[in-house]
């Protein structure tokens, strides 16, 4: 109910206008008795913080006003300073039906001259007309059937027990909750079968907002229930047993009623009340951190919150991650990836490209813009009541601190009747995928330009830093590219033998015949000068170092500056196969390579182990 709903609400039931309290004001409104012309209720409309209004409605309630102001929204009022007068917030729907009632109540205190005694009549008052007769105020008899009846003969025992248990002495906004679980706790047990059916619609519903018909109508629909018995029944009465599960009220410990929760939302919510699953999904969430039911519970509610928690981890952090995951996250956060023709058709070069772009990006320092949180999310913390929107009593529970995953986290704030969740999480920007796309076409705009991949694109407004970004980003990718295309061939010496053995078999099978005769004539008197005065015998292929004949023949050869080319070209070795492995056997014991090529392509002794190496195979 907002201001103007209130003066058509008083002029159709009462036949009375609000007045300015001074001519021409808008913010100030009083209503007067048309007895004695004083005034019995008080409108006042102020601006809040914004463009926002808001209006508070204040009336004189006489000596009850004490017991008015202690129910739930009602406050003491900020310009009435009278101890007979309480203010209460206009605009939320839930206090409508309270402000109905503390006005007809001021309405009739008004009528009655202060007198407090007022429930015996019933006033209607007509207004004045130009004539000058003036109506008198009559009362009007109650219906029978509206008038409540407290027959304890009818009630069940157990109910009437638990209806005399209420605590009154409690304030409404601390003694609500505790006498919910207080009653809920004596009738955990109770089962009923009452054959009448009572409708019943309350906000926050508690058994103390129930009639008997509705109290018998509730249990016998919990019998059932309990018995896997689901029938549809008023939205109130779902929630008073949503709130029992809650306060673990008919449960032996916390993961029963966990269970019964997660029953009830598949049994009955899903199937007759999809209006109650927000708030029960959100119930569940702080059920399973309250009651400390552990990470696979946790993970099992939390299941969307990890993921967007995980992106945001992957766009703040990507060198934790593959290029691979950061593109599947761009995937679900902007329209822009999967449109575009250029990165569908080069999609592993743009995988790659978006990797580099990005962590040069989020260097702040060197660009002096903090991408992430600018332009992304920022890290928040907020509070929210606990079991909020739900009748809970947090009794003495230690509850712990609880780490979602390794952005969001809830920390437990105990405060008496009312308890917070101090909660810490990445909140998205406005525009956030607005600025995600604009980036993405940015550096498809210039990966098109600089590395020749389809038409050119119209540029879109983009930060100056974000553009000196993008095209680093984009030459370290193709600094990345170079390093990636350099041939490292490696060989394996294990299997040299193969490869010779292979190599000779090749050569052999490309010499003809005449070539074939040719190099034997050639070689037979170069081999007879050279080898004639060495016994086969001389060049021993013993040796610690695992080098064999062939190895150490070229090996003694180059120490000695002596030739070796035609014992090579006679046995169909290759000097390049054998200075590696030669180079690969000693390297344990020189630490380095021994024999390298010169400009000519030649092998030679590196000198810097010529003497090492004469030591080790001329002198022993």
């Amino acid at each position: 109910m907002d201001s103007n709903q209130l003066f058509k609400y008083v002029y159709a039931k009462y036949g009375l206008k609000f007045e300015p309290a001074i001519p021409g004001s808008t913010s100030v409104y009083v209503l007067m008795s048309p007895v004695d012309s004083g005034y019995f209720a008080m409108l006042s409309r102020f601006k809040n913080s914004g463009e926002s209004s808001a209006a508070m409605l204040e009336m004189n309630c006489g000596s009850f006003a004490g017991t008015i102001r202690d129910l739930p929204g009602f406050m003491d009022p900020i310009r009435m300073r009278d101890a007979d007068w309480v203010g209460i917030m206009l605009g939320n729907p839930r206090n409508d039906n309270a402000i109905r009632k503390a006005l007809d109540y001021a309405f009739k205190l008004a009528m009655n001259d202060k007198q407090t005694n007022v429930s015996q009549d019933q006033f209607l008052y007509i207004p004045g007309s130009k004539v000058e007769e003036k109506y008198k105020a009559q009362p009007i008899k109650p219906r029978p059937n509206l008038i409540k009846k407290n027959k304890h003969g009818e009630v069940p025992d157990k109910i009437r027990k638990m209806l005399e248990m209420y605590d009154y002495s409690i304030l409404p906004t601390k003694g609500r909750g505790k006498n919910f679980y207080v009653q809920g706790r004596f009738m955990a047990d109770y089962e009923d079968n009452y054959p009448k059916f009572f409708t019943f619609k309350y906000f926050y519903p508690t058994y103390h907002d129930m009639n008997v018909g509705q109290l018998r109508s509730y249990f016998t629909w919990r019998t059932k229930l309990r018995k896997g018995d689901y029938r549809r029944t008023s939205t109130s009465y779902a929630y008073v047993y949503i709130y029992e599960l809650l306060n673990n009220l008919g449960v032996k410990d916390p993961q029963e009623g966990y269970d019964k929760l997660l029953e009830f939302k598949h049994k009955y919510v899903e199937k007759f009340d999809l209006s109650i699953a927000s708030y029960l999904d959100d119930w569940l969430k702080e059920y399973v951190l309250f009651y400390n039911l552990g990470s696979e519970a946790i993970k099992q509610n939390f299941d969307k919150e990890i993921q967007e928690d995980h992106d945001y981890l992957v766009l703040r952090h990507p060198e934790q991650f593959s290029a691979k995951e950061l593109a599947e996250v761009f995937a679900q956060k902007t329209s822009y990836w999967n449109s575009s023709k250029v990165i569908c058709q080069n999609k592993e070069k743009f995988i790659q490209i978006l990797q580099c772009v990005w962590r040069e990006l989020l260097n702040a320092k060197k660009y002096g813009i903090a991408y992430y949180s600018t332009f992304i999310a920022k890290t928040k913390t907020s509070q929210k009541k606990v079991f909020f929107n739900a009748v809970f009593y947090p009794r003495n529970v230690k509850v712990q601190d609880q780490e979602i995953d390794a952005v969001r986290k809830y920390a437990y704030l105990p405060n008496n009747y009312n308890p917070f969740w101090s909660i810490r999480y990445d909140e998205a920007v406005k525009r956030q995928k607005t600025n995600l796309n604009t980036f993405l076409h940015e550096l498809d705009r210039v990966a098109r330009e600089k590395l020749k991949l389809g038409r050119p694109i119209k540029p879109r407004f983009i930060d100056q830093a974000v553009l000196k970004a993008i095209d680093q980003g984009i030459i370290n990718y193709q600094e990345q590219e170079k390093r990636a295309k350099i041939n490292q061939i490696k060989i394996d010496f294990s299997d040299l033998d193969k490869i010779r053995a292979n190599a000779s078999a090749t050569r052999e099978s490309l010499l003809t015949d005449e070539e074939k005769e040719l190099e034997q004539e050639e070689s037979k008197p170069v081999v007879k000068q050279e080898i004639e005065n060495r016994d086969q015998d001389e060049i021993s292929s013993e040796n610690e170092y695992g080098l064999d004949q062939n190895e150490m023949f070229l090996l003694i050869a180059l120490l000695e500056k002596k030739p070796w080319q035609a014992y090579l070209k006679q046995h169909h070795l290759m000097a390049s196969i054998l200075v590696d492995s030669i180079n690969e056997k000693l390297m344990d014991e020189i630490g380095d390579s021994v024999i390298e090529f010169d400009e000519n392509d030649q092998p030679q002794i590196i000198e810097d182990y010529q003497d090492d190496l004469e030591d080790m195979f001329l002198k022993g």
